[in-house]
């Protein structure tokens, strides 16, 4: 049987695929990426062209490129997500090592930020349950500490077909234990049928999907 998780990353890297950028516009989506991580904001048009020296219309041209092909979301022109950050709060921060943070879709996002930038992060996420915050450091591939020690990451897609960053992730979030996802399941019935990773199987997915998104 098919993990969700799986479905739901094939599709996210099917996505970055069937665009079919170009080198120059693979360039500007990934420089919307580094520039997201480094100030926890998405670009403008204007900074991204004096970093990648491509012209607006051009710049504008492969936005709209992108969010036809869902790999990012923009509102009045703007750019408000690009997988795996938004630029609108959610229950996902993920802190850097010099205290900066940016917020995630979703669960497995932040933790796949770890393995597409290479650095140790520190993902605090709020459980939709008991809204206590939960703590997950991963350094060097590796999760070293978590808080509290039985969080679980459960995710339940909503639509497989329309905007994962709408549909699918706003339903990938961590909880306190096992208990908790229970609890919360039995009053959401509509999102009961969910499925629960462990931690190093929510990193793992966060690997797959988001480990050659810069390369």
């Amino acid at each position: 049987m098919t993990r969700l998780m799986d479905t739901i990353g094939e599709s996210v890297r099917d996505r970055c695929k069937n665009a079919s950028l170009n080198p120059q516009e693979d360039e500007i989506r990934k420089c919307i990426l580094r520039f997201f991580a480094k100030t926890g904001n998405p670009p403008t048009v204007k900074e991204i062209a004096e970093i990648v020296a491509a012209p607006p219309d051009v710049i504008n041209q492969t936005i709209r490129k992108l969010r036809q092909a869902d790999v990012l979301t923009t509102q009045a022109g703007v750019i408000t997500s690009i997988y795996p950050f938004s630029a609108v709060k959610t229950r996902h921060t993920v802190v850097f090592a010099d205290g900066h943070s940016v917020n995630a879709l979703c669960a497995t996002d932040a933790l796949g930020v770890h393995f597409m930038l290479g650095e140790d992060i520190t993902f605090r996420s709020l459980c939709p349950e008991c809204g206590c915050e939960i703590s997950i450091v991963l350094k060097g591939g590796r999760v070293i500490s978590r808080d509290p020690t039985g969080a679980v990451e459960y995710a339940k897609a909503r639509d497989h077909y329309g905007c994962t960053a709408e549909t699918c992730c706003p339903h990938i979030n961590l909880f306190c234990g096992r208990d908790h996802v229970d609890q919360w399941r039995a009053k959401n019935p509509a999102f009961s049928d969910g499925e629960v990773y462990e931690i190093e199987e929510a990193m793992e997915d966060g690997r797959m999907i988001f480990g050659e998104f810069l390369k």
